[in-house]
């Protein structure tokens, strides 16, 4: 289940890698002005794995974005099957098959993340200023481009198995009793600052949708959160930063066994039992998809401050999406 918005420089390379595991990608596009819809739609015409659900100009939202897009794959899922959030900055470093066959017990259904967040660092920004690197290189695979990463101690839900009682309401950031935590963390390498042009636009565009009220009621702590953060390069890390690994690919990652994602053992007893015996009498009683709920749409004028936003960044093409679904 992937939302995009503006992904055009790494969704090609992120969806053949999906591809090479996933039996269905489904794809919500939130407003993209740069070539990522159309390149989901060629992926989509040669493999029909691919499923663009729609392509429309609404605010991203944890919830109810992805929730959306989970009632709308559950039509095709059977209890058993697996599901997986991903995001198109996301690169499974093992498969999720293999995850699930070799790292996690049978009477585990949910596997959290262990991030490895791959970073763009001061001396690449400085070859990109100086020509050393520019548009060109992204004919390259990002992880030839980006190396050098900080592990995360932070970790949230990722795979699932699918039950058909469960519920995923508009109010709530993955299903209710969605499974048994997995002890072991499912390994993605993550690529959310890619080169200066890419890093200037997200921030740029997540920044004006943190400052417009009507988005910021959709968030925790929107004084605070990382998307208001508009300057670029306060994001870049120098090459000296406490913690940075380097990673060349075809070589080993560093495994981590980080728990800090689990309950305490007399409280994952409790857990055993209750996703064991009592999700039948649960699940019944929880709220379910509001068929009603959409994503809210973005106004005319905070598509006009983007456009100037991405004018201002150097940005040349620009047109507001028409609202498309398959």
């Amino acid at each position: 289940m992937l939302p995009v918005r503006d992904e055009g420089d790494i969704i090609a390379e992120s969806l053949s890698a999906m591809l090479k595991w996933a039996d269905h990608i489904y794809i919500y596009d939130t407003g993209s002005v740069d070539e990522t819809w159309e390149i989901v739609c060629d992926f989509a015409s040669q493999d029909a794995r691919v499923r663009p659900l729609r392509n429309e100009t609404v605010y991203f939202n944890d919830t109810i974005v992805r929730g959306w897009i989970f009632n709308q794959a559950r039509e095709r899922m059977k209890t058993g099957d697996w599901f997986l959030r991903v995001d198109a900055d996301e690169f499974h470093h093992i498969s999720p098959q293999e995850f699930v066959h070799e790292r996690m017990e049978k009477h585990e259904t949910l596997a959290y993340h262990q991030y490895y967040n791959f970073v763009l660092r001061e001396s690449e920004v400085a070859n990109w200023e100086a020509g050393r690197e520019n548009m060109d290189d992204r004919a390259r695979s990002i992880s030839e481009r980006r190396q050098w990463y900080q592990p995360s101690i932070y970790a949230e839900p990722r795979l699932c198995r699918y039950r058909e009682g469960m519920k995923w309401p508009s109010f709530a950031s993955f299903p209710f009793n969605a499974g048994l935590v997995a002890k072991q963390r499912l390994p993605i390498r993550h690529y959310p600052h890619r080169d200066p042009r890419q890093l200037d636009r997200r921030s740029r565009l997540r920044a004006l949708m943190m400052a417009d009220p009507e988005n910021r009621a959709n968030w925790s702590e929107a004084d605070t959160h990382h998307w208001t953060q508009r300057e670029w390069r306060k994001s870049v890390v120098p090459d000296d930063a406490l913690g940075l690994l380097h990673w060349q690919p075809g070589h080993v990652l560093a495994e981590l066994q980080q728990s800090n994602h689990l309950a305490k053992p007399l409280v994952r007893v409790v857990q055993r039992l209750v996703h064991g015996y009592l999700l039948p009498i649960l699940d019944p009683r929880r709220a379910g998809w509001d068929g009603t709920v959409h994503p809210k749409e973005i106004g005319e004028h905070v598509q006009a401050r983007l456009a100037q936003e991405l004018a201002s960044s150097g940005e040349s093409r620009f047109h507001h999406p028409t609202s498309k679904s398959t």
